[in-house]
């Protein structure tokens, strides 16, 4: 299972889908990668009409309280998918592994 660590960009629900962006975060200092190409926003899927995953009214409020107050999140998904099948909300004064 793949990870995306970061903070709730934006959050989209409408009649049909369900949408969340995350602002990833990289890690920083000696040894580290250089930072991936592409963008630095990765979108998810929290729920669409023609398909269900996991307990969308949970993330949902969650991602929702992650965005107001600015705590960051880890996404668990699968590597070629964009449902999320997993989500930590960290507190505050956590710093997540990446």
């Amino acid at each position: 299972m793949a990870t995306t660590v970061g903070h709730v960009q934006y959050l989209k629900i409408t009649a049909d889908r369900w949408l969340v962006t995350i602002l990833r975060e990289t890690p920083t200092g000696f040894g580290v990668p250089p930072l991936p190409p592409g963008p630095p926003t990765e979108l998810f899927l929290i729920w669409t009409s023609d398909f269900s995953a996991g307990p969308r009214e949970r993330f949902t409020n969650e991602l929702s309280r992650a965005l107001t107050h600015g705590l960051r999140v880890r996404i668990g998904h699968e590597a070629h998918s964009s449902f999320i099948n997993e989500l930590v909300v960290f507190a505050p004064f956590e710093t997540p592994a990446i």
